[in-house]
C-alpha cells in the first residue's frame, strides 16, 4: 500500500527556517506512511510557481501585505484567489489527498475547509501562536504599523480563525495552555491535541565542541562565563529586562559576555536594544550576531555556559511553547527561563535549569546561581535536560503524535463512508 498524501497549507514564508516543519513532516512522517506536499507564500515571486522544498513538491504563492485597512482587504482577497488557484494546480499534479493540514493562516483554513468538505476528507488546523491576538496587542502598543490596520487584521482574523477552528476535524494547539485558551473561545476539548515545540536530539552535543571553541577564541573568551539568548528580538518580547538583569550579573561576574543571536522584526528593534545596552553601560559585554544559520546557532549555544529564555507573561506568550529552551537543553546547555506554563513545565520536569518570575532581579539571581556552580555541575544539569527532551520533545515523538491523529481521522472518515454506502 502506498503512502497517504497530505497537502500542507503553510503560513511560513518559503524557504521556512523552521526545523519543526522540516523534521516532523518531511523527515519523520514518511516513516509512518505519510508524504507531505506543500503550499506556502514567497516574497520573491509575483505569480504562482511549482517548486520543491527539500525534495518534496511545493507550490509557492505571492506573499501579500496590506499596509492600511483598504489595502489589507484587497491583499486578503488576492491571497484567497491565489490559494484557490494553487490548490487546483496541486490537485491536478499530486492529488487526490487523504488529509489537509493548515498552519496558522485563516485564509488558507477557509479554503481547506471548503475543499475538504467537497472531497469528504478530514482537515487539521494547527495554531503555533496567537497571531491575531498579537496584532491587537501591536495596535494597543502603537508598534509595527497603523493602529487601525493592526486592530482590523487582528479582529477579522480572530473571528475567522475561531469559526474555522470549530469546523476542523482536529486542532493542534501548541501547548496545553493554548488548548485551554481555545476552549474558552468555544472549541471542543476532545478534538484538540497539543503538539508542542520540539528539538532534534539525534545530533550529539560533542559534534559542535571544536567549532564552539573556535567561536570563543574569535570573541576573545578564555574562562569568562558566556550567557546566550537565541531568538526573535522584536519589541513585543520586551528584552530590555534581559539587558537589565545582565547588568546586575556583571556586578558579580564583570567579565561575563551576553550573546544575542537573532534579529528583530524590523531593523529598529535591534537598534533599540543596542541603544539600551549603551544607556545602562553594558554594551562592551554584549555581542549582537544578527541572523545566523541553524547550524551556527547550535555552535553558539555549545559555546555558551548558560542559555536564557525570558518570555513575558503576556496573554499571547502565556500560550506559547518556547523553542529556545528545548534547543539549549538538547545541546546540554543548562537554562534560566521565566515561568510561562509550557516553559516552566519543561524546566521543572527535566531539571535542566532554573525557572524564575518575569523580573530582572529574579532572572539575574537564576543566572548567578548557575554561574556559581562548577562546569561539571552545570554539565550534569544540561545532561538531565537533554535526556528529558529526547524522551518527551524530540521531533520523532511529536511526529508520532501527529501520525496517530491522522490515522484516527482518516479511519473515522473511512468508517463513515462505509456506513453511507451500506445505507
Amino acid at each position: 500500500m502506498g503512502k497517504k498524501k497530505i497537502l500542507f497549507f503553510c503560513s511560513e514564508t518559503y524557504p521556512p527556517h523552521y526545523e519543526f516543519l522540516e523534521k516532523v513532516f518531511n523527515f519523520h512522517l514518511p516513516c509512518y506512511g505519510y508524504d507531505t506536499v506543500w503550499m506556502m507564500p514567497t516574497s520573491e515571486a509575483l505569480g504562482i510557481q511549482m517548486h520543491t522544498w527539500q525534495g518534496r513538491p511545493a507550490i509557492l504563492i505571492p506573499k501579500l501585505r496590506g499596509e492600511s485597512p483598504i489595502t489589507l482587504f484587497s491583499a486578503y482577497y488576492r491571497h484567497l484567489r491565489n490559494i484557490r488557484k494553487a490548490f487546483d494546480l496541486m490537485m491536478k499534479a499530486h492529488g487526490p489527498f487523504d488529509l489537509l493540514q493548515v498552519r496558522d493562516d485563516p485564509a488558507m483554513a477557509a479554503w481547506a475547509h471548503l475543499a475538504a468538505t467537497r472531497a469528504n476528507i478530514p482537515w487539521v488546523y494547527q495554531i503555533s501562536h496567537l497571531k491575531e491576538e498579537e496584532f491587537i496587542s501591536y495596535a494597543r502598543m502603537g508598534i509595527y504599523g497603523p493602529r487601525s490596520k493592526n486592530i482590523m487584521q487582528g479582529l477579522a482574523g480572530l473571528l475567522l480563525r475561531n469559526f474555522l477552528l470549530g469546523c476542523a476535524q482536529a486542532v493542534f494547539p501548541i501547548s496545553e495552555r493554548m488548548k485551554n485558551t481555545l476552549a474558552r473561545y468555544g472549541i471542543r476539548r476532545n478534538k484538540m491535541v497539543p503538539v508542542e515545540e520540539g528539538a532534534d536530539t539525534s545530533l550529539l552535543p560533542d559534534k559542535f565542541y571544536k567549532k564552539a571553541k573556535q567561536i570563543r577564541q574569535r570573541l576573545g573568551i578564555r574562562d569568562e562565563p558566556v550567557i546566550i539568548y537565541v531568538g526573535t528580538m522584536n519589541r513585543f518580547r520586551r528584552l530590555e529586562i534581559l539587558l537589565e538583569s545582565f547588568c546586575i550579573v556583571l556586578a558579580r561576574h564583570p567579565g561575563a559576555l551576553l550573546l544575542m543571536v537573532g534579529e528583530g522584526r524590523t531593523p529598529d528593534d535591534l537598534a533599540w536594544l543596542k541603544r539600551r545596552s549603551k544607556d545602562i553601560g553594558i554594551f562592551n559585554n554584549v555581542v549582537f550576531t544578527r541572523h545566523v544559520s541553524k547550524q551556527e546557532v547550535r555552535v553558539y549555544i555549545k559555546a555558551a555556559d548558560i542559555g536564557v529564555s525570558p518570555v513575558p507573561a503576556s496573554y499571547v506568550y502565556m500560550s506559547s511553547s518556547p523553542i529556545k529552551v528545548l534547543e539549549y537543553l538538547a545541546l546540554e546547555t543548562p537554562v534560566v527561563g521565566t515561568d510561562i506554563p509550557d516553559q516552566k513545565f519543561v524546566i521543572d520536569n527535566s531539571r535542566g535549569g532554573i525557572c524564575v518570575g518575569w523580573d530582572a532581579g529574579e532572572l539575574s539571581e537564576g543566572i548567578n546561581k548557575l554561574l556559581e556552580l562548577t562546569r561539571e555541575q552545570r554539565k550534569l544539569i544540561g545532561r538531565k535536560g537533554r535526556a528529558w527532551v529526547s524522551k518527551n520533545r524530540d521531533f520523532s515523538v511529536l511526529a508520532q503524535k501527529v501520525a496517530d491523529t491522522y490515522d484516527r481521522l482518516i479511519l473515522a472518515v473511512g468508517r463513515s463512508g462505509s456506513k453511507e454506502k451500506k445505507g
